[in-house]
């Protein structure tokens, strides 16, 4: 049997704001138990998504360089991980 979105995915929308800082939203993935959620501006239009992978970079670039962290993301990435708040460590359309 495939799984599709539907059986995956969560009714209840859990998203945050663009200024939204790490340890809020970090509180909000354990609590809502999901594993990323979409940024919005002011007007509530969707700007972005963070992910646990996001936060999880920010993180492991918090917590100094590491010989592997420094290997496996990549320049843009690591400067995003560097980010504090939602809109600086969403993924974006580009």
């Amino acid at each position: 049997m495939s799984a599709t979105v539907r059986d995956i995915m969560t009714a209840r929308v859990v998203a945050v704001r663009e200024d939204a800082r790490f340890k809020e939203m970090a509180a909000m993935l354990c609590s809502s138990r999901i594993s990323a959620f979409p940024v919005v501006d002011h007007e509530g239009r969707v700007i972005g998504v963070v992910s646990e992978a996001d936060l999880l970079a920010n993180q492991a670039d918090q917590d100094g360089p590491q010989g592997w962290l420094d290997g496996v993301l990549r320049r843009q990435e690591h400067e995003k991980a560097a980010g504090g708040t939602a809109g600086e460590l969403m993924t974006a359309h580009r």
